[in-house]
């Protein structure tokens, strides 16, 4: 599946996400779960492809505190399917150090990937998922986005790793 509005590349659309997150935020200052998330949202929300900013955030938040949303020690992937959106959007923050409490067995959660995906696109959802777990799985990725020093060196991890 290609990302529309991406260029003529034959692309597959978790590579794309990856490598052109609609949204980056480095170095992200929150004191709360729902603080991190509506400061990403904010971003992500900038997006064309987000049509219900609004709609979008209450749906990332429901989901939040119905099911955990982190798939790692110290990262977090919440995500809403919902007709706010109109393709899949990605937003990508670092939180800044020491990280925010996600929820008891995730107090510093410092990578957060923020998922819009229309309601009928399952099958993207699954693999925008897919990948962002690869990349993380992927030797020295996580690591070198906590430690990248500059938005362009975090945005060429996210892409050199996305391409794996």
């Amino acid at each position: 599946m290609t990302r529309p509005g991406y260029g003529d590349r034959d692309v597959d659309l978790p590579t794309q996400l990856l490598a052109q997150p609609d949204a980056l935020m480095l170095d992200l200052v929150a004191n709360s779960r729902e603080a991190a998330l509506c400061s990403l949202h904010a971003e992500l929300a900038k997006s064309p492809a987000v049509k219900d900013a609004p709609q979008f955030l209450h749906g990332l938040l429901e989901r939040a505190m119905l099911a955990p949303v982190c798939i790692a020690a110290d990262v977090a992937l919440p995500h809403a399917r919902t007709a706010a959106v109109e393709r899949v959007v990605l937003g990508v923050a670092r939180v800044a150090a020491p990280g925010v409490g996600f929820d008891a067995d995730h107090p510093h959660v410092r990578l957060i990937f923020m998922v819009g995906t229309p309601k009928q696109q399952v099958e993207e959802y699954l693999l925008a998922v897919a990948a962002i777990t690869r990349l993380l799985k992927t030797e020295g990725v996580r690591t070198g986005l906590l430690a990248a020093k500059t938005e362009a060196e975090f945005a060429a991890l996210l892409a050199r790793g996305a391409k794996r």
